[in-house]
C-alpha cells in the first residue's frame, strides 16, 4: 500500500475526522436559577439553538458571568457560527485568564473557522501551561500543516507518537506530512503502522476514499466509503461524500439519497445542503433545489459557491434584482472565480446597469486574455523541445 498524495487543498475537507474535538466546558456543578438549568439542559441534549438563546438572555443580564461567556461559547462552535464562539471565549478568557481551558476552547474556534495562524498563537501558548494535552497538540499540529509549515506539523505529531499516541488522525497526518517532504520511506513505514493498527477504523476508511477521489479512483473512493458504513453506518460524513462521489458520477438519485442520510444524521452540515441543492438544480427540481442552498447559506453564510449558484438560479428564472446580492457576495468571497465574475456582469447587463457590468466583465476577459497567453507560451515552448536535435 503506496501514502496517498497530500496537499492541502486535499485535506482541508477531512479536518472533522482528523480534528478531534476538545471542548471544555465550565459550568458548575450548582445552577443558581431555573434559567441556567434550562440553558445546560438543553446543551447537554443537543438543542444548541435552545442553549444560545437561553446563554443570551442570561448574558443581557450578567455579562461578566465568564463561566457562561464560555459555555455560550461552546453552544456556538456547535452551531458552526466560529466568529461569534471565537469572540465569546475570548471574553471568557479575558474574565478568568488563569482558566486555560477557555484558551484551548478559543483556539479550537480559531482552527475550525480556518484562522490558522491564530489558532496556531493560541494552542501553543496553551500548550506551554498544558504540555500533555493530545488533543490540543493535534489542532496545533494541524494548523501549521494548513499553513504549510510541514516540519513544525511533523514535530507536534512525532511528539504524540512518542509518547504512545497511535490516533488515526496523527498517523495519517504524520504520514501525509513526511509524503509532503519528500520523506517517503518515512511516510511508508508510518502508513504501515497505520493500516496494522486502524484497519477496522471507519475514519480511516474515509480518508482513504478521501485519497481515491483525489486520483479520480471513484470506484476504489466507493469500496472504502461502504466499508466504513459497513463498520459504523451512522457517520453522517461517510454519507456525504459517497453522496459527493455519486454526484460526481453524475448518478443524481443515488447522490440525492445518500445526501439526504447525510442531512438526517447531521443536520447542521452546510456542505450536505449545497450538494444535494447541486444535485437537486441538474434533476430540475428548482424549488427544492433553491430551499437547500438557502438552508446551506443559513447554516455557513460565507459558503462562496452556495450563493454563487444561489444567484445562478434566481438569475436563470428571471428574479435579476434578487440574484444580486447572492452574486455580489459570490465575487467577494472568490474574487478569481470567473463564472462568478460573467453572471454578475450578464445580470446587471440585464438590468441596465451596463457601465457596472463592464467592469465585471473586463475581469473576465483579462482572465481569457492571461490563459491564453499562458496556452501560446506552453505550446511555442513545446514547440521548440521538438525542434532540439
Amino acid at each position: 500500500m503506496t501514502a496517498p498524495a497530500f496537499t492541502v487543498a486535499f485535506f482541508r475537507p477531512v479536518l472533522a475526522i482528523l480534528a478531534v474535538g476538545c471542548l471544555a466546558t465550565l459550568q458548575s456543578a450548582q445552577l443558581p436559577n431555573s434559567a441556567l438549568h434550562a440553558a445546560y439542559q438543553a446543551y447537554q441534549s443537543g438543542d444548541y439553538e435552545t442553549a444560545d438563546a437561553r446563554f443570551r438572555e442570561i448574558l443581557s443580564r450578567d455579562p461578566s458571568n465568564a463561566r457562561v461567556q464560555n459555555d455560550h461559547g461552546s453552544a456556538l462552535l456547535r452551531l458552526k457560527r466560529y466568529g461569534e464562539a471565537a469572540q465569546a471565549f475570548q471574553r471568557a478568557s479575558d474574565l478568568l485568564p488563569n482558566v486555560k481551558e477557555i484558551r484551548k476552547n478559543l483556539g479550537q474556534a480559531y482552527f475550525q473557522g480556518g484562522q490558522y495562524p491564530q489558532a496556531q498563537e493560541i494552542l501553543g501558548g496553551y500548550l506551554e501551561a498544558r504540555p500533555q494535552d493530545a488533543a490540543a497538540r493535534q489542532l496545533l499540529a494541524l494548523s501549521y500543516m494548513l499553513q504549510g509549515k510541514t516540519e513544525q506539523a511533523v514535530a507536534q505529531l512525532e511528539e504524540l507518537r512518542s509518547a504512545g499516541n497511535r490516533d488515526v488522525g496523527v498517523l495519517y497526518a504524520l504520514s501525509s506530512a513526511y509524503l509532503q517532504m519528500g520523506e517517503s520511506s518515512k511516510a511508508q513505514s508510518v502508513l504501515n503502522e497505520l493500516f496494522r493498527t486502524h484497519s477496522d477504523s471507519p475514519e480511516l476508511q474515509v480518508l482513504l476514499a478521501q485519497a481515491k477521489e483525489s486520483e479520480k479512483d471513484f470506484a476504489g473512493a466507493l469500496a472504502a466509503l461502504d466499508r466504513a458504513l459497513a463498520l459504523r453506518p451512522d457517520t453522517p460524513l461517510v454519507h456525504f461524500y459517497r453522496g459527493r462521489i455519486l454526484w460526481r458520477q453524475s448518478r443524481g438519485p443515488g447522490a440525492e439519497e445518500a445526501l439526504s442520510q447525510a442531512i438526517l444524521q447531521d443536520p447542521l452540515h452546510a456542505e450536505s445542503y449545497f450538494y444535494r441543492g447541486v444535485v437537486r438544480s441538474r434533476l430540475r427540481r428548482s424549488e427544492e433545489a433553491e430551499a437547500d442552498l438557502r438552508q446551506c447559506l443559513a447554516i455557513d453564510p460565507q459558503h462562496a459557491l452556495a450563493h454563487y449558484h444561489l444567484g445562478k438560479m434566481l438569475s436563470e428564472r428571471g428574479g435579476l434584482e434578487e440574484a444580486l446580492p447572492y452574486l455580489e457576495k459570490s465575487v467577494e468571497l472568490q474574487p478569481d472565480h470567473t463564472e462568478s465574475h460573467y453572471l454578475l456582469g450578464r445580470t446587471l447587463l440585464k438590468l441596465g446597469r451596463s457601465d457596472e457590468a463592464r467592469e465585471y466583465l473586463r475581469v473576465v476577459r483579462k482572465t481569457q486574455d492571461e490563459e491564453r497567453s499562458e496556452l501560446e507560451d506552453a505550446l511555442s515552448g513545446s514547440r521548440g523541445a521538438q525542434r532540439k536535435p
